[in-house]
């Protein structure tokens, strides 16, 4: 497909707000090991989590209180048809979960929420991180959690650590840390101004001189923007296609939610005769844009939005001129779409995108 100007143009409005949008679902929540009084959950206690659908969990959310400065993510360690059991991560606060599916979809939060109890000092220091995959241009960025345990206050070094080289890319010195109150540190994902590569990272702690095991997590700088079953497109579906066709098309059903693949701004977001309803990202830390068209609806981020690595911008549609339900994806390089930038093929990035997220 020939990139389409902006225009003027306006398709129907449609009123289309983010929705949970996985097949899987929770229903009830129960510690079943190191629990507190009366079946309170706390850090490292096993929580048990029933509803449906839940073979496919990835990620436990524990959500907190409302908004997501105090969310925490931790790894599904069991996974049953209905049922996932997960260890609760430092730094989870009582409050509702949800589940994140296997092609990065959320269940609705939990009715009942979990209650989370203070730990009872079993360690002079103990680590977490925020979640296990963390992506840059995201509405959280990459944190480490800690808590130095006792009475007396101490210092605390921190170097974040790229796997498997070795490199220490950042590093923080804390003077006599107060003890039992947890503490954050977060990485954005930069090094000397460039966004760093996906892959392994480790937080490597020394608490008063002595060195604690690592924290280990996945960075990505980019998220696979459909959070559903996908089928890339062959044929006059992929790039070049035999027609000049300027992207790759991923069929998924009809409403699957779409997402940011990378943060930045909008250049456009709005109406085409062709391109449907599409949007056209300026990607932060980049001189590149990506494009997403044939949305079903109005998109959910306007002209001029900043927007975060998987913010939900629409949903899987077949507006304007396509064939079957598919997002028609683009990547464009410096200095971008319709400013002078070249179409890439991005069947590549897509795919280790989606063994990544």
């Amino acid at each position: 497909m020939t990139a389409p100007a902006p225009t003027a143009q306006s398709a129907p409005a449609v009123s289309s707000a983010p929705a949970p949008s996985s097949p899987a679902a929770v229903a009830t929540l129960q510690c079943v090991d190191r629990c507190g009084a009366a079946g309170t959950s706390r850090y490292g206690s096993l929580l048990r989590v029933r509803g449906k659908a839940l073979k496919q969990a990835d990620e436990i959310v524990f959500l907190g209180a409302a908004g997501d400065a105090d969310d925490v993510i931790a790894e599904a360690v069991t996974r049953r048809t209905t049922s996932a059991d997960v260890r609760v991560p430092l730094g989870a606060v009582s409050g509702p979960i949800a589940v994140v599916d296997r092609q990065g979809a959320l269940t609705a939060p939990s009715v009942a929420p979990l209650v989370v109890e203070p730990s009872p000092p079993s360690a002079p220091f103990e680590l977490g991180v925020r979640a296990p995959r963390a992506f840059f241009g995201a509405a959280q960025p990459a944190a480490l959690t800690y808590v130095v345990r006792g009475a007396a206050p101490a210092d605390v070094s921190i170097d974040l650590a790229r796997r498997p080289d070795g490199l220490v890319i950042a590093h923080w010195d804390i003077p006599q840390v107060a003890p039992e109150v947890p503490q954050r540190v977060t990485w954005d994902g930069m090094a000397n101004g460039k966004v760093q590569r996906t892959g392994t990272y480790e937080f490597r702690v020394t608490v008063g001189g002595v060195a604690q095991p690592p924290v280990v997590f996945d960075f990505a700088r980019d998220q696979f923007p459909v959070l559903g079953k996908v089928t890339f497109g062959t044929g006059a579906a992929a790039f070049g296609g035999g027609r000049g066709h300027q992207g790759h098309d991923v069929f998924a059903a009809c409403g699957t939610p779409l997402v940011a693949a990378h943060g930045g701004v909008v250049k456009f977001a709005g109406w085409h005769a062709r391109a449907g309803n599409y949007v056209v990202i300026d990607n932060h830390g980049t001189d590149t844009d990506y494009v997403y068209m044939h949305l079903r609806d109005v998109p959910l981020v306007a002209t001029g939005a900043t927007v975060f690595t998987g913010q939900p911008i629409g949903y899987v549609g077949d507006t304007g001129v396509a064939t079957g339900c598919h997002l028609h994806f683009e990547a464009w390089t410096a200095p971008g779409w319709q400013a002078g930038g070249a179409p890439i093929n991005p069947l590549a990035m897509l795919r280790s995108w989606a063994a990544n997220s």
